[in-house]
Order: C-alpha cells, then sequence, then structure tokens
C-alpha cells in the first residue's frame, strides 16, 4: 500500500493525493460530450432531491463546478477538499461570482469543518470511491450525519463496479493481455487496479455494486435511501458528444430508466441519495 496522509479519522492514500495534484479535475465535468452528460445529470438530479435552500457542505468538491452551481442557485456552500491546488482554485472560481461566492477550506471527509447538526446537505460526490476501505467508507458517511440537521439530505457518488470493463471496451483496450488481469482484481475485489502494479499517477478507487452502496448507507443509519444511474445507458452512445449539442431529449430518456436496477449496474455512476433521521 501506498503512503497516506492522515486528517482526522480517515486516511487519504497518497495516490490519490498525488493524481489530483497532476489531473485537471476540472475538465473532467466540462469535457465535450460525457463531461456534459455527467455534469447535466448530476445538476438534474440536484434540482429534484435537494431542498429549495440552504446551507450544503460539498466533500472533496474539487475546483468547484457544483459549488459554484449551487451557490448560483440560492444556497450557502461550504466546500471542503483535501487538495490544497483544488481549494485556490475554488476560491478563484468564487471570486470570479461576487454575485453567488461561496467558501472552500482545506479538509477532508473525517473532519468536516462544520458544527454538530448545522448542514441542511452533505455531498460526497468522489470522496467515497476514494476510501478503499470500509471503515474508512462508514467513517465519513458518520461524520457527514455528525454535520446534518435531522432530516438532512446526503448524495453519495461512487463508481459502479463494471465501469472500466465497459469503459475499455468502448476504448478498445481488450487487446492488452494485463487488461484481462486488471479486471479480475477489479470484479473480484473492487479496486480499480492491482495496487501492487498501480503506476504512479494511476487511478486509485473502490468501484461498488449498488446493492453495497445501499448497505453501507444502511449500515451508517440513514433512511430514504434511493439509488438513481448518473449516466445510466447514454455514456455507451457512440454520438453521445453530437447528443450532447442539443441534449434535453436524452437526459429526459436517461430520467425515465435512472432507478431501474439493470442501469444502476450499466451506469459508470450511482448516486445513492438518503436522510439523516
Amino acid at each position: 500500500m501506498g503512503g497516506v496522509s492522515i486528517l482526522g479519522r480517515v486516511e487519504i492514500d497518497s495516490r490519490v493525493m498525488d493524481r489530483y495534484e497532476l489531473v485537471d479535475e476540472d475538465d473532467r465535468l466540462w469535457r465535450p460530450g460525457l463531461g456534459d452528460l455527467v455534469r447535466l445529470r448530476t445538476w438534474d438530479i440536484f434540482a429534484r432531491f435537494l431542498p429549495g435552500h440552504g446551507c450544503v457542505v460539498d466533500v472533496g468538491g474539487g475546483p468547484g463546478t457544483h459549488a459554484a452551481h449551487l451557490a448560483g442557485r440560492g444556497y450557502d456552500v461550504l466546500l471542503v477538499d483535501p487538495v490544497a491546488r483544488h481549494v485556490e482554485r475554488a476560491r478563484a472560481r468564487s471570486g470570479s461570482q461576487p454575485h453567488a461566492p461561496f467558501r472552500a477550506e482545506l479538509g477532508e471527509a473525517g473532519r468536516l469543518p462544520v458544527a454538530d447538526q448545522t448542514a441542511d446537505v452533505v455531498l460526497l460526490m468522489g470522496s467515497l470511491y476514494h476510501l478503499v476501505q470500509r471503515d474508512d467508507r462508514a467513517a465519513a458517511l458518520r461524520e457527514a450525519a455528525r454535520a446534518l440537521r435531522p432530516g438532512g439530505a446526503l448524495l453519495v457518488e461512487v463508481i459502479a463496479r463494471h465501469a472500466w470493463v465497459l469503459d475499455a471496451t468502448m476504448k478498445g483496450l481488450l487487446g492488452s493481455s494485463e487488461i484481462w488481469d486488471n479486471f479480475d482484481c477489479n470484479l473480484r475485489v473492487g479496486l480499480s487496479q492491482d495496487p501492487a502494479q498501480l503506476a504512479e499517477g494511476g487511478f486509485w478507487a473502490y468501484f461498488h455494486r449498488p446493492e453495497e452502496l445501499r448497505a453501507e448507507l444502511e449500515d451508517a443509519g440513514y433512511r430514504e435511501i434511493r439509488l438513481v444511474a448518473v449516466e445510466g445507458f447514454a455514456w455507451l452512445l457512440g454520438d453521445l458528444e453530437q447528443r450532447m449539442d442539443n441534449p434535453a431529449d436524452l437526459l429526459r430518456a436517461v430520467r425515465l430508466t435512472e432507478t431501474e436496477p439493470s442501469m444502476l449496474g450499466t451506469s459508470a455512476h450511482v448516486i445513492g441519495m438518503a436522510r439523516k433521521p
């Protein structure tokens, strides 16, 4: 295992920290086609599930794409991220929209800079899949519950277990002999790669089965749990970029199928929505 940076009760693997110091996380949600699909689907889910106002804690919020959007819709937003580069960029983004600023602080999922029962919403839109140990994920979910008011909303995004097999197939990577061993590790134990063979800068994460996410939320004491597919079947379309030039009908079709169990397994990402009792 790689080294870890320890903040509070959750350990952040150095492979995660190193990756986000190198890659442009902001690009992921603004890339034509797939980035547009993920961003717009996520915002559609926010619009339907979040309360109309209140305090949002965006944990692992990166450079602030979702934080800026929610601040623009009138929410009081605090972004918390363990990567200093992300916090700096989020603060710059907030400063560029003085009509809808948000706060950004260095921190992590295991020790939020928030008083007990003060948040109306906690978002974990990526933090959970970088916590590959179930105990660490459980600690993050408990910490979110501490911050939430009774009845508050939690949204947790995870990567679906078969996402890498589908992605590699679409990218034409099946001719590599190594990839089949990688799939085996991924599907058996949920890790994105064999830790012994993880290249520097590689993607280190845990891939959930949908029923596993539901169980983790239940075990952490959450109720009214719903699972929805983010991309659903749409990310598999060969002409996705062209379709996203005028996306209304495609987004509507994905919404119609978002809770179908078979679509949860087909989607690259799944969002778990729940409430604190």
